[in-house]
């Protein structure tokens, strides 16, 4: 992903203006997060999948897409997902966020 910068910056300086933007979008941005199933195998064993990704914005909302790409929703808010992953006999769903840093991507 390249980075782009702004032609003009209005305070004039080009640097602290793209910081504002990396401010700026730091903090409006989505948190990504795992729908995970978890449920009990035919031998009894525990065992778990993530059945979908999903991304938390700041007025509470969700969009989620399964990862066998079975459904695509809007929620209103993520916990909505758990309910529906545990819907199926057997299953509990919960949330989880990945680490920060396992997102992080290498500077250009």
């Amino acid at each position: 992903m390249a980075n782009v910068s702004p032609p003009s910056s209005p305070t004039g300086n080009p640097d602290r203006f793209a910081d504002e933007i990396r401010a700026l979008v730091e903090a409006t941005a989505p948190r990504l997060f795992a729908v995970v199933e978890q449920f009990e195998t035919d031998s009894g064993e525990p065992d778990a999948r993530v059945a979908a990704w999903g991304l938390a914005h700041d007025d509470g909302s969700a969009q989620v897409t399964a990862v066998d790409g079975g459904f695509r929703m809007s929620l209103r808010t993520p916990d909505r997902a758990i309910q529906l992953v545990s819907l199926r006999p057997g299953s509990v769903g919960c949330l989880v966020r990945p680490e920060p840093t396992t997102l992080a991507m290498p500077a250009s």
